[in-house]
């Protein structure tokens, strides 16, 4: 492997946070972009969880929405960002967090915010799994409307879409940098097809811009205030887990420079193509309500969507294919991230057997017990779905995400 003088400047600054470097700096900045973007995922993300907002706020909450969540997030990755060009390291939220409290609180805060930040990332890696679950149960459901949805069903494809992400973390690490380069590519090409597909197809029928634009619903039983709120989770879940730069940190070159950028980039990059797919897929949609619509479709809001534009199951089915590849490059990109974070807050003691997670494997490269430990939580969270309701694990799931 050759010798890049800067890796030694890099190794040097994380020595001075206290910390030897272990993992190599393959990353290039647009690698770490489109890991960062695959992982927020937004327009996948955003379309694919329609369900949640349309019912608690309509169209209204679904645009507007997203602006309202884009401003805050945005402001979080700025601030997040000037953490990160200061202190450059994969435990992230907790180690900024020793750097600013009071010295008596330190343990505690940190200890606390580390938790938090472990456990929401391994609760994220099954978010990705369930939705995909979910994306083909649809299918299945608009070829053969008599089909029911069994748990047992979306519990071997969330294994399935796990699996395939732990097989290309485990075996596969040094190629990481360039399927992330994929996913981004991927991701974006999807979303230009798509959109340009379902205006296209749906071509003059649509949607008035009055109900796009302006358009309330509230299928809930909340005042309207509380429901607009409700339908903030979906916006949330689109534009969720940019943090994943300071995560992978100590995997790019010249990190205080490249991570704060990136970091902001892949938010703003998300909100423009969330926006603007969610406006073309409210323009395309048909109705909201009876056999054909949306919210109330068995096949799912983004796969009826693209039936009602295109008028062809094929048609259909083929658009959903790149979402269904953009949420398999999210998992294996979260479970890289999940890994990275459990190995860091490993590393500084703050879990149980921490010298166990904390091991970085000599072959492989790459902190193979925290992934291990990623997958076992992954799969509990997945018996959990298969034993309780679908409507409390759903809601469970998205809560955590």
């Amino acid at each position: 492997m050759p010798h890049h003088p800067e890796n030694d400047t890099d190794a040097a600054q994380l020595a001075a946070l206290g910390h030897k470097a272990e993992l190599n700096r393959n990353f290039s900045p647009i690698a770490m972009l489109g890991l960062a973007f695959a992982i927020l995922n937004s327009w996948t993300a955003l379309s694919a969880s329609l369900s949640l907002a349309l019912p608690s706020g309509g169209p209204t909450s679904v645009l507007w929405g997203l602006i309202t969540a884009g401003v805050c997030n945005l402001s979080l990755a700025v601030s997040l960002a000037e953490f990160l060009s200061a202190y450059p390291t994969a435990g992230g939220q907790y180690h900024w967090v020793a750097v600013i409290s009071w010295k008596k609180w330190v343990p505690l805060l940190s200890w606390i915010t580390g938790w938090i930040n472990v456990s929401g990332w391994i609760a994220l890696v099954a978010s990705g799994g369930l939705l995909g679950s979910q994306l083909i149960v649809g299918v299945i459901s608009l070829m053969n409307p008599s089909y029911v949805t069994q748990r047992w069903h979306q519990f071997l494809i969330y294994i399935a879409y796990n699996l395939v992400a732990f097989l290309v973390n485990t075996f596969m690490t040094g190629a990481l940098p360039l399927i992330t380069r994929a996913a981004f590519i991927w991701s974006l090409v999807g979303f230009a097809v798509i959109s340009i597909t379902v205006l296209a197809c749906a071509s003059p029928d649509y949607t008035s811009a009055e109900i796009v634009f302006t358009e309330f619903l509230n299928d809930t039983n909340w005042p309207d205030g509380i429901a607009w709120l409700l339908g903030l989770l979906q916006a949330g879940l689109g534009l969720t887990g940019f943090d994943a730069v300071a995560h992978m940190i100590e995997e790019i070159p010249n990190p205080a420079v490249e991570g704060p950028k990136i970091m902001i980039a892949c938010v703003g990059i998300g909100i423009f193509t969330g926006f603007i797919f969610l406006m073309v897929l409210l323009f395309v949609s048909g109705p909201f309500y009876g056999s054909d619509g949306i919210i109330t479709s068995t096949a799912g809001p983004l796969l009826q969507t693209f039936y009602n534009a295109t008028g062809s199951k094929a048609g259909a089915i083929c658009l959903l294919i790149f979402p269904l590849v953009c949420l398999l490059f999210a998992t294996t990109s979260i479970m890289t991230t999940s890994s990275r974070m459990t190995y860091a807050f490993a590393r500084d003691g703050g879990l149980p057997f921490s010298r166990f997670f904390a091991k970085v494997h000599p072959r492989l490269e790459l902190p193979l017990n925290a992934l291990y430990g990623t997958v076992v939580l992954v799969v509990i969270f997945g018996c959990i779905f298969l034993g309780s309701s679908r409507q409390v694990t759903e809601k469970t799931f998205r809560s955590f995400s």
